[in-house]
């Protein structure tokens, strides 16, 4: 089943950085997590990634030989087995899910719980993902590749910042709105009104959220005190 995995403020144990490792490793930098990397060759490539100030990328330099790593680490959400080792990357995959930790495995995608997904993105506001379920990471990028500009002639800027305002519209609507079918009526009107659609076209943000603001308290579904 494909899910968007939140993995904002959790610890992830990536076991490996090597040219692999690194392509997932700047996946997860975008995802306000906590990295953590072990192994006794780091790319370089590595120290200069950006990546969420909160949670500054851990590297420790260190060779792995076993699962006893695990005993080292507390409160591991997520654990990426990518050393160049096949069998021992098995076992990584095989103590994590003993602990209730999600794994990846880099060697054999099949063996873990997840899969990195073949990604168009959209200002990191809109991913659309191609999934072979792990089966063939080469014919998702492959699938990608025919898909991405059809698909960036449908989607535009209108859209990333529909889904800005809509954010912000959901977190003042709690506010206001108990009903959660007026809750969702109001949302659609948003994109039904026409003045609002067209400040947005002209990036007036703005201007917007005062809009809302304003309606919210108007809106004939409007219960909350």
């Amino acid at each position: 089943m494909i899910v968007d995995l939140n993995l904002k403020d959790k610890k992830v144990l990536v076991i490996g950085a090597g040219v692999e490792a690194t392509k997932r490793i700047k996946v997860l930098s975008k995802q306000g997590c906590q990295i953590i990397i072990l192994s006794d060759s780091i790319s370089e490539a590595l120290y200069e990634l950006d990546h969420d100030l909160r949670h500054p990328i851990l590297i420790i330099k260190r060779k792995v030989e076993d699962i006893n790593l695990f005993n080292d680490f507390d409160n591991i959400f997520l654990v990426l087995a990518a050393t160049s080792d096949s069998e021992l990357n098995e076992k990584i995959v095989i103590e994590a899910k003993k602990r209730n930790i999600l794994s990846y495995n880099i060697t054999n995608s099949l063996s873990g719980d997840i899969y990195f997904t073949s990604m168009i993105n959209f200002d990191d506001v809109i991913q659309v993902s191609i999934s072979t379920s792990g089966k063939s990471p080469l014919m998702s990028k492959l699938i990608r590749d025919r898909l991405e500009d059809t698909i960036k002639n449908i989607i535009g800027q209108k859209d990333i910042d529909n889904i800005k305002v809509q954010e912000f519209a959901r977190q003042q609507v709690k506010r206001y709105i108990q009903d959660q079918e007026q809750r969702r009526k109001f949302l659609y009107s948003l994109i039904e009104d026409d003045n609002i659609q067209e400040l947005i076209l002209k990036k007036n943000i703005d201007k917007v959220k005062e809009r809302i603001i304003t309606t919210l308290g108007k809106w004939e579904g409007s219960k909350i005190e």
